[in-house]
């Protein structure tokens, strides 16, 4: 016995070692080439289709599918198993209820006429049966978001055009897999008697377990049984004992358990659930290749030629001229998607791996089952010219075709704007309506992205951490080609910053630094835009308020410097940038320029001083001067604290006396009893010498602000500042006869 062991090892050892060789190879060379294609913005499905047949037993023969034997099937379910699952992550309820009526017709009529259409077409000229024609037209059905979306991202056409492509492609695949099934179940069982029961039952289990154990695992993410070190992995493991309870229970319904759990994870959203939808993400990328690889490489160049030498031609032709055609025009009739759309929908319709995957899947099925059941060669033959035919030739030509069309979008200059608060949604409505530029926002803030829909703005809920997946993603985000971070996190805008580096190139990519920040990023220094502003939220507030305002200008120095205004963007021969810093003006801007401009829709100081008062004194010392100024303010504000007051101005006049130049005198002090800045203006009728300042006084300025408002309060005394750096204003504040006519002066030289 032991001799007979030892000498059938040899043989048990080299089927082993080659089944082991083609699966390492296959992952392997399936990563590359997805890396490959990415990196070459080339059709994933393409190299991978190449990559297949090159390594093949009709090429260099590094791969033999068929060593894996009895676990080849095995192995090809659970890949499409994972594959569904992570596509029932992503599927949003909510997006399909708001997707356009078009999408919901080809989900229905598109599905429909897609599948009775091509099983008429195969039936008419091959000699097979009704049964095993409406099989072969079932597999193609699908096309599947992984070849749909880097085909959009890369041919960047319209947006209308490209949601519904995109949401055809994602919601699809469940509709084309059991009505799949449904149909192999029909041709093996020889008739409905037994297909539709057996149908029926695949429905309840898959559904029932699905159901279930998608609630068992958000009730674990969430009760947190499991460290969130470990989620990825548990959902995986998950996922893979969901598929095979059910396939124990009832064969074929693990694909509907496996979609139903994901998509109740996914609706539950568990806070883990950005993790795990980026950790399948990686593996379903990994699967695609490895599945594309090792289906592709068992193919036969023979059974091809014989495909088209029975007809193979017509049946294509019919399929991409004719089907798909008819499809699009019954699910778009009375919509208002225009004939250009209608011919760019009729064209792009790519299959993907889920078609090849259910293909080989039922051709390996056939081959075992005894007695002729139908064609099994014929059937992938079909379903793999019909992937190559619509991925190389749709996928290539269909940039051209929205050339010809006018519907593919500029090259990549659609700007991203990290933060949807009310700055970002202002600059996203200049950019929109005055500048024909497009904007999308970006924000983790749901109220923020409502706010910005609401107002008829491109916004998206998302983390923008995740840079790469959602470029990859999100159809809106295809033609993006600059960005800006405008979050309040200095440090979050650089990581931000140099997130997106990577995919939109580090000129293309700005974000609000402050010069005061003491840790700037020394690579980031020259990405740095608006270093002088206030934070993003304190300027939201001002826009809120009626303080603040965006304004588009005819740029030169002169008329920027009198409008007081804050120059953040250039737009030149159609070219929008950010202004880095206002030291060089003159050099930066051009005559006929337009200048996008932040500045006060009213004057900061001049609301201070609406609350405050103006008075002419005659006062002989200091002392008496406070005293009298305590007073008024305590007359308009009796909240403040008298003797608190009276102290802090004398402690700043002895410390650092607030002379300004001009004989003006400036006391500022903050108090917890205010709510708003208040101004008070003082022209005294005879010059006071304070003491120890040099210079004498004739005008004090006092500002009082809330206690915690900083910013505001350096933002007063720049106003004050400015307003008080010319001797003529001086003397016309002097002149004003009474405080309504001091506060149009102020209105007139700060914001006029």
């Amino acid at each position: 016995m032991s001799s007979l062991l030892f000498s059938l090892w040899p043989l048990a050892s080299a089927a082993s070692h080659t089944g082991l060789w083609t699966l390492c190879v296959s992952i392997g060379i399936g990563a590359l080439l997805t890396i490959l294609a990415k990196r070459l913005n080339l059709p994933t499905s393409a190299l991978l289709l190449l990559g297949g047949f090159c390594l093949g037993h009709e090429g260099l023969g590094w791969i033999h599918s068929d060593a894996l034997g009895d676990l080849l099937p095995i192995v090809v379910s659970l890949a499409i198993g994972i594959i569904l699952f992570e596509g029932g992550l992503t599927l949003d309820l909510r997006d399909f209820k708001q997707t356009s009526p078009v999408i919901k017709r080809l989900l229905t009529f598109g599905v429909l006429t897609t599948w009775l259409g091509a099983a008429a077409t195969v039936y008419l000229i091959f000699d097979i049966s009704l049964d095993f024609a409406l099989l072969m037209g079932s597999l193609i059905i699908v096309t599947g978001p992984t070849v749909i979306l880097p085909l959009l991202r890369r041919i960047r056409i319209q947006q209308r055009v490209a949601n519904i492509l995109h949401w055809e492609a994602v919601l699809i695949d469940s509709v084309g897999v059991f009505i799949a099934i449904l149909c192999f179940e029909w041709v093996v069982e020889g008739g409905g008697t037994v297909a539709l029961p057996n149908f029926m039952l695949r429905i309840v289990f898959g559904t029932t377990t699905g159901l279930l154990g998608g609630y068992l695992i958000y009730l674990a993410m969430r009760l947190r049984w499991v460290p969130d070190s470990m989620i990825n992995g548990f959902a995986l493991a998950s996922a893979l004992l969901i598929f095979g309870l059910t396939e124990l229970i009832k064969p074929e319904a693990g694909l509907l358990a496996v979609t139903l759990a994901g998509l109740i994870v996914g609706i539950k959203k568990p806070k883990q659930l950005k993790q795990l939808k980026a950790f399948k993400a990686e593996v379903v990328d990994l699967l695609i290749g490895l599945l594309f690889v090792l289906l592709v490489a068992r193919l036969e160049w023979a059974a091809f030629v014989s495909f088209f030498q029975s007809g193979g031609l017509w049946v294509l032709c019919s399929i991409l001229l004719l089907v798909r055609p008819v499809s699009v025009v019954l699910s778009t009739w009375g919509t208002a998607i225009n004939l250009r759309e209608r011919c760019l929908l009729s064209w792009v319709a790519p299959r993907g791996i889920v078609a090849a995957s259910m293909a080989s899947l039922f051709a390996i099925s056939l081959n075992a089952k005894a007695g002729s059941v139908g064609d099994a060669q014929l059937l992938e033959s079909f379903v793999y010219t019909t992937i190559c035919a619509t991925v190389l030739i749709q996928g290539l030509s269909a940039g051209f075709l929205a050339r010809i069309l006018k519907l593919q979008r500029p090259a990549s200059s659609d700007w991203l704007i990290l933060g949807a608060h009310r700055f970002g949604r202002s600059l996203a409505q200049i950019f929109e309506k005055k500048l024909n530029q497009t904007a999308i926002l970006l924000d983790t803030n749901a109220q923020n992205v409502l706010d910005a829909q609401q107002a008829g703005l491109k916004a998206i809920h998302c983390d923008a951490m995740e840079a790469e997946k959602l470029y990859e993603t999100q159809t809106q985000l295809f033609g993006a080609g600059y960005l800006i971070a405008l979050t309040d996190n200095i440090e979050l805008n650089e990581l931000l910053m140099l997130r997106w580096e990577s995919v939109l190139g580090s000129e293309h990519v700005f974000g609000w630094i402050p010069q005061t920040h003491s840790r700037r990023n020394s690579r980031l220094l020259t990405q740095s835009v608006f270093e002088d502003l206030a934070r993003p939220a304190r300027i939201s507030a001002e826009m809120n308020a009626g303080e603040r305002s965006l304004t588009m200008i005819r740029g030169n120095r002169e008329l920027l410097t009198k409008n007081g205004s804050i120059p953040l963007f250039v737009h030149r021969n159609k070219q929008l940038r950010p202004i880095y810093s206002d030291k060089n003006l003159e050099e930066i801007i051009k005559e006929k320029d337009e200048v996008i401009c932040l500045r006060y829709a009213n004057s900061r100081l001049r609301r201070a001083m609406d609350l405050g008062d103006f008075m002419r004194l005659r006062v002989d010392d200091q002392a008496n001067l406070f005293s009298f100024i305590v007073e008024q303010v305590v007359r308009r504000c009796p909240k403040v604290n008298e003797q608190k007051l009276q102290a802090d101005l004398l402690r700043q006049a002895a410390d650092f006396p607030p002379v300004i130049g001009n004989g003006v005198l400036m006391p500022h002090v903050h108090s917890e009893q205010i709510e708003q800045p208040v101004c008070f203006v003082l022209s005294l009728e005879r010059q006071l010498q304070l003491e120890a300042i040099a210079d004498s006084v004739s005008l004090v300025i006092l500002l009082l602000s809330p206690a915690g408002d900083s910013e505001g309060h350096l933002a007063l005394l720049s106003e004050v500042a400015k307003l008080c750096q010319h001797v003529s204003t001086v003397e016309a504040i002097h002149a004003v006869k009474s405080h309504y006519d001091l506060v149009k002066l102020v209105n007139h030289e700060l914001v006029s």
